[in-house]
Formats: C-alpha cells, structure tokens, sequence
C-alpha cells in the first residue's frame, strides 16, 4: 500500500476509536445498556434482559446451539447494538470463521454498514483476516463499499496478504475505486438538488444518532451538497440526538471550510450539545 493510503488507513482507524468514544457518553448508549426489569407476581424483580443482547452475546461466546434456539424463538439476525454492529461484524472482528459461516447460512446480511458504515468486510480487512474475508467476498461481500470515512475496505487492511486479496478482486470486478470513493457525495448531491428543484426537504433522521443529511455532509466536508441542503430549506441549527449541530460535526471533524459556510449562515455557535457541557466553541 502506497503511504499516501497508509495515512488514509491510519486517520480513519483513529477517527474511529473517537467516534466510538463519542457514543460511550451518548444518552443512546446509556439507555442501550439498561435492562428492562419484568414485573412478576413475586415480591423479587427479574432482570429481563432484551432478546438483541442475549443474541448478540451466544454469537460472541460462540455458542451455535443457543444461537439457533434464539432464532427459532424469533430473534433478528441482523441485530444491531448501540454502535450500528450486528452479530456478524462482531464474528469478524473475533476471527470466528465458524461463526461467520453459521451467521450467513441463516441469512446475515453480509453487506449490512455499522452507525459508520463499516461493513463485516471493512472489519475483516481492518483485522488482516483473509480466510474471512474470502469467504464473505464469495457470499457477495462488496468490494466496493464505503465507510464513512470514504474508505473501501482495501484501505483499512496493513496486512499485505489482505491487500493482495482485495486488490485482485477489485480488479477482477472492475471497480473504479475514485468513483466508488465518491458515491455517496454524488448521490447525496442529486438528492439534494431534487429537493431545491421541488422547494421542499424531506428531512429523514438516523434511526439511531438523529442525524441529518446536512450534519453528515458538514462531517464529510460535502461543500456543494451542503450549500444545496441550505438552498433547499434545511434548519443550519438542526440537532442530533445528543444535541449536536451540523457545525459540532464540522468542527468535530476538522472541516474548516464547512464550519465557514455555516458561520455565514447564521449558525448559533453557542448550542451545547448532551455529550459535554461545552458548545462549539
């Protein structure tokens, strides 16, 4: 891997450990945590623990016969816990190939992205296991999917094992890496310009975070869709569920130009967020 990637891979493996640390103090994740307490006709409480977690935690403990009992009495296989991983990305991230395989078989979704859109192989490759990776790939795994952070999987991988694997299949598959790179800006561009060619938005939220399309742009630095969004109709002081701005994600995130563009906007630059008792600033 060239050193130009390198650094790609470096920066996003680092802004991830910070987006996870962000979700730690979140009131999503402290209300993900809590156990329901059942009521019973006795005097003592019983912890009633949610089917998602028990799932999620016999795939980790790798215990096949408990996690085919749990799906049987209706658990969701594509489970989700607070950070957007399922049992799956989880499996990966073990190296437990048994499991992987015994996930899939009962109708894991192998391409389904975590709250950062880190795919089970995105996990894979960041971990160097290729046996996994493989497999995945056979099972329709996307070569080219794309995290948040614009990276495909081949560029989280160090191992060069791994590197050899991916690079043979995008060739193989004729990707075009750039515009894979690039999707997403491109996609959120013509909705964008939809809704200023209607003159109406159609402000859809993160079923977890409560983000918007003008708080993921502003992360990602998406100049152009984020002048569209303003254009179109869409609230600059729009708030997150744990009560982040579009210009807390640009700050966040070290993008200078967005937090420019917001600023002249109008943006209040004195909101305090739910995370830390500090505003933008």
């Amino acid at each position: 891997m060239a050193a130009e990637d390198r650094s790609r891979s470096d920066a996003a493996r680092q802004k991830r450990r910070e987006q996870l640390n962000r979700w730690m103090g979140s009131e999503t994740d402290q209300s993900g945590a809590t156990p329901r307490v059942r009521a019973t006709g006795s005097t003592r409480g019983r912890v009633c623990f949610a089917q998602g977690a028990v799932f999620m935690a016999a795939c980790s403990a790798g215990d096949r016969e408990e996690v085919r009992e749990l799906l049987q009495q209706g658990a969701e296989i594509n489970h989700t816990n607070v950070d957007g991983l399922t049992a799956l990305h989880q499996a990966c991230i073990d190296e437990n190939l048994e499991m992987v395989e015994f996930l899939v078989e009962h109708g894991a979704n192998v391409n389904q992205p975590d709250n950062e859109g880190w795919t089970p192989l995105h996990a894979a490759a960041s971990c160097g296991f290729v046996e996994i990776a493989q497999y995945l790939i056979k099972q329709g795994a996307w070569v080219a999917a794309v995290n948040s952070e614009g990276e495909l999987p081949l560029d989280v991988t160090q191992e060069e094992p791994m590197e050899k694997l991916l690079q043979a299949e995008i060739k193989k598959q004729g990707v075009d890496i750039e515009a894979a790179r690039q999707e997403e800006e491109r996609i959120m561009i013509q909705d964008a310009q939809q809704w200023v060619n209607q003159g109406r938005v159609e402000i859809s939220r993160h079923p977890k975070t409560g983000a918007t399309a003008l708080h993921v742009a502003a992360a990602k630095g998406y100049i152009e869709v984020m002048k569209l969004l303003l254009k179109a109709g869409f609230k600059v002081n729009l708030t997150d569920n744990d009560g982040w701005t579009p210009l807390h994600a640009a700050a966040h995130w070290g993008q200078e130009e967005a937090c420019r563009l917001l600023v002249e906007s109008f943006c209040d630059m004195n909101v305090v967020n739910k995370v830390v008792s500090d505003s933008t600033l």
